[in-house]
């Protein structure tokens, strides 16, 4: 059978911009309540349920909101690397009304043989019928929750300051995590609906370093790094997958690719340079997220890896203990598709000791 490929679905996207509110008032007199009523009364009216359904401003002033606001999306483009890559190229599957859904389902489908080409057009190709492949991907929420007292943040007020955004972007610093260690990493089972990452994917091109070095090994020669370019890259065409190419290495490993390609002799050219002057090589980055001595090559295109992006990091709020407890919860919902074809191929090469 020819090379198969994925058809995923995917409509709608909320952004944190989306979650203001078009009249804090519509929340006054709610305080101590949380926003599963919101939810319910959202739903029942068959509108979408976004994030801002669960706000009750009544605590938190408008202009404090767009400080969280701003620091949420500021915090999330710092250390969304892996993510964020396909986000800005394009390899997303947006999912709407994602808070009342519970997974996203796509399908795998083969590919058809080549086409022929004669003068007459009267001999027929073969009557070709593509297969399809039903799965489904869980959409849980990945969230962390802090709280602020309310005597803290009113004699915050008194003195003319801001309100913190500490915890805010403490938290929100470990929603964007969790979610890139979903794409490097993979995730738990839902309900026998596994999440794969990069790394944990079960067809993707496996192989161990060059003499038995890896990427964060400062011994290692810069031809040996080359090599292992290479062969990636020559095993992921085997598999018709012809770049461009991302390349992630782990922290230990980002700072050594800046040695000298050719140490000891005149030319300065750091092992990076060389790497990226290889034919299709678009990037390489260093992620926070994959675990030290591995290393991901990965074509960058939808029929490989995609993040379904049901709702970008955003801040919800409650009150409890009579209004002086102001609780607060940063989540997301965004899941990585990471796919291969029916017949086992992979456009992902992963090196590992």
């Amino acid at each position: 059978m020819a090379k198969n490929r994925i058809a995923s679905r995917g409509r709608q996207i909320v952004t944190p911009g989306e979650a203001h509110l078009s009249s804090p008032a519509e929340f006054l007199g709610m305080g101590g309540r949380w926003a599963t009523a919101r939810w319910a009364a959202t739903s029942a009216a068959g509108k979408m349920v976004t994030a801002a359904a669960f706000r009750t401003l009544d605590t938190l002033r408008h202009e404090e909101w767009q400080f969280y606001d701003r620091v949420v999306l500021e915090e999330t483009r710092i250390r969304l690397v892996g993510v964020g890559d396909l986000i800005a190229g394009g390899q997303v599957k947006p999912v709407a009304n994602a808070l009342g859904k519970m997974a996203y389902a796509y399908e795998k489908v083969t590919d058809m043989d080549d086409a022929q080409t004669s003068l007459d057009g009267l001999s027929q190709t073969t009557n070709d019928v593509q297969e399809y492949d039903f799965n489904q991907l869980p959409l849980p929420l990945t969230h962390k929750d802090f709280f602020v007292n309310l005597r803290k943040l009113e004699a915050s007020r008194n003195e003319g300051e801001s309100v913190d955004t500490l915890q805010v972007r403490t938290a929100t610093r470990k929603v964007a995590e969790k979610l890139e260690k979903l794409l490097f990493q993979g995730g738990p089972q839902y309900a026998s609906m596994p999440i794969y990452g990069y790394t944990t994917e079960p067809n993707r091109n496996t192989d161990t370093f060059d003499g038995g070095k890896d990427w964060g090994d400062s011994t290692k020669a810069g031809s040996s790094y080359l090599k292992d370019l290479l062969d990636a890259i020559t095993a992921l065409q085997a598999d018709g997958y012809y770049g461009p190419y991302r390349v992630y290495v782990p922290t230990n490993a980002g700072v050594v690719l800046d040695n000298d390609y050719n140490a000891g002799t005149a030319n300065i050219q750091s092992i990076r340079q060389r790497l990226l002057q290889v034919e299709g090589v678009q990037s390489i980055k260093t992620a926070d997220q994959l675990p030290a001595d591995n290393v991901i090559i990965a074509q960058a295109s939808e029929d490989v890896a995609a993040w379904v992006r049901g709702l970008d990091p955003t801040t919800v709020q409650w009150d409890e203990a009579g209004g002086f407890k102001v609780n607060f919860k940063v989540f997301a919902i965004g899941v990585p598709l990471i796919r291969s074809t029916l017949s086992g191929k992979s456009g992902v090469f992963h090196y590992s000791d």
